[in-house]
């Protein structure tokens, strides 16, 4: 599971956001910046799947340069930590929409990982593992784009209903509905698989 995302108290986040806007204070803006960095790169990485990685380091960097840019005009309507999610995950879902166009690839470097964990202390528990993640992936990966966000939302970023909803801006129910249909799907696939 996710590392949860630290939780500092709304009137601390806006004390920094209104050093910010209204004196232009680098510090307060790297402190928000390293208080929320990791985090919203697990929420973007949540929307994307886990083949996602390269583009939620590039969500997480766009996030805050957009930050910068907009941060007066955070109207305080919601907790900046909830305006923040809407953004992160606003755009991983544009980015997903735009991958779907793109041709998949996997980086030298990854491969070079690859080749290094397989290659551990146990070869053949290495690859056992190596092909459990590979399978699971696939599991995830023909589940609709709805339901795998929300599965990967709820059970990799600890996020309750209530707050996936908010972050989709879409009901509860539908939140809860896909989070039920998502599970059975993904049990019936791991099973053709012959995962447990």
């Amino acid at each position: 599971m996710a590392e949860a995302a630290p939780e500092p108290t709304a009137d601390a986040d806006m004390a920094l956001v209104d050093a910010c806007v209204t004196r232009g204070d680098q510090e307060a803006f790297a402190t928000l910046v390293g208080r929320y960095q990791k985090w919203v790169f697990r929420l973007a990485l949540a929307v994307l799947g886990t083949g996602g990685v390269g583009d939620a380091q590039d969500i997480t960097q766009e996030v805050f340069v957009r930050l910068a840019a907009h941060l007066k005009d955070f109207r305080g309507d919601s907790t900046f930590r909830t305006w923040l999610r809407r953004l992160a995950v606003n755009l991983a879902i544009d980015r997903r929409r735009h991958a779907r166009w793109r041709k998949p690839h996997v980086s030298l470097n990854a491969l070079d990982e690859r080749r290094a964990t397989a290659c551990g202390d146990d070869p053949y528990r290495s690859a056992l593992a190596a092909e459990r993640t590979r399978a699971v992936s696939g599991c995830l990966g023909v589940l609709p784009d709805e339901m795998r966000s929300v599965i990967h939302l709820h059970y990799w970023m600890d996020l309750p209903a209530e707050e996936i909803a908010l972050a989709l801006q879409i009901p509860t129910g539908t939140v809860k509905s896909r989070l039920h249909r998502g599970r059975k799907l993904l049990h019936h696939a791991m099973k053709a698989k012959g995962l447990s």
